[in-house]
């Protein structure tokens, strides 16, 4: 596999964390609460497109540097070492227009222009929020054809077996046969079901939040944003699973490693592209969502910026919501402040580690 097909992974990335000022909530900015009308201010727009040309610049060196490692990065381990170093990179940057939001709003006391509160709607769960779970069906039973054919056909599998390559296809590691070790990927197929359906459980139950400057546009826009990535949730979780069943395939039928490798790929990159697609066009929340109520009642949202550390990590003791809109970007976090949810981050880490060391 060419250098080349890194990119088409790191280009994405890259498209994606420039976009991220642009598809946050209009009552946020670089994880700062503002008052919704203040998000055309002309600072705060050049403060979004400076953002936007920083970190593109910032991921052109990034990928000068990669193509002129381009040999070393043809390891693995290398390729990711890149990864996670630009990711620091990128937190760095928006750090700094984190900070220079606070100053900003401190100086023009934007908390102080209109009445502030906590607008919920006591209805709101009992509307369709998500697709339902019993669509995960197809993905139990690929899983089932992936367990069914590793057990028929076990015999069929070497006794010594390919399960790592490189990026040009060629194997760096192999695992003598067993029961055990046959078995791991659908065991990680039935793990990620298990996975992707609490997910789509979290879409529906994660904390409701309105704007409270007009709460019935806030409502409708939240419903379609869950709905939507619910099934988005949906179509790319089928994807990762049917890829796992062609990867055991090629253990037992002329399946070719290369052919599975780049259609990986494509898999990865159809979601990033349609995770970046999602976000722009339904913003966080669902806040670029166009609707039939646009009137504003002159009021704004309770300002707790104070919970959010950093502007994105969110800590409150009082809060009993496990999961939260992020701050910045499009999707969910947690809140650190629950015990449970470090509870949940341990089995969620802990678990694919078993079935790997068993």
């Amino acid at each position: 596999m060419e250098v080349s097909m890194m990119f088409v992974i790191f280009i994405p990335i890259a498209v994606m964390m420039a976009m991220m000022p642009y598809v946050t909530r209009k009552t946020e900015s670089f994880g700062v609460t503002i008052p919704e009308h203040i998000y055309n201010d002309q600072e705060l727009q050049k403060m979004r497109k400076l953002y936007a040309v920083v970190t593109v610049v910032f991921s052109l060196i990034i990928m000068v540097v990669m193509w002129a490692m381009k040999e070393i990065l043809l390891q693995t381990i290398i390729f990711t070492c890149c990864l996670i170093a630009y990711l620091i990179g990128h937190f760095l940057i928006y750090l700094v227009f984190h900070y220079r939001m606070k100053a900003l709003k401190g100086k023009r006391n934007w908390e102080f222009t209109k009445k502030q509160v906590i607008a919920v709607d006591t209805e709101f769960r009992k509307q369709k929020l998500i697709y339902s779970n019993a669509w995960f069906i197809i993905h139990v039973l690929v899983t089932a054809v992936t367990t069914i054919l590793t057990y028929v056909f076990y015999d069929r599998i070497p006794n010594r077996y390919p399960t790592h390559y490189d990026l040009f296809g060629n194997v760096t590691n192999w695992t003598e046969k067993s029961y055990s070790a046959v078995f791991e990927l659908p065991a990680v197929q039935l793990f990620l079901t298990v996975l992707f359906v609490w997910m789509n459980n979290m879409i529906a139950n994660s904390k409701q939040q309105l704007n409270a400057g007009n709460p019935e546009k806030s409502i409708q826009q939240n419903v379609r944003f869950r709905r939507r990535w619910s099934l988005f949730l949906m179509l790319s979780s089928l994807g990762i699973i049917v890829l796992f069943f062609f990867i055991q395939l090629s253990l037992v039928a002329a399946v070719s490693v290369k052919a599975v490798m780049i259609g990986g790929i494509a898999i990865i990159v159809l979601i990033l592209i349609g995770s970046i697609g999602l976000s722009m066009i339904t913003g966080q929340g669902g806040s670029n969502i166009k609707t039939t109520s646009n009137e504003e009642n002159g009021i704004i949202g309770y300002d707790d910026d104070h919970y959010w550390k950093l502007g994105i990590f969110y800590f409150n003791h009082n809060d009993p919501s496990i999961w939260v809109e992020k701050r910045f970007g499009s999707g969910w976090t947690m809140n650190f402040a629950q015990p449970f949810a470090w509870l949940l981050l341990l089995v969620i880490l802990t678990i694919p580690l078993l079935i790997s060391l068993l």
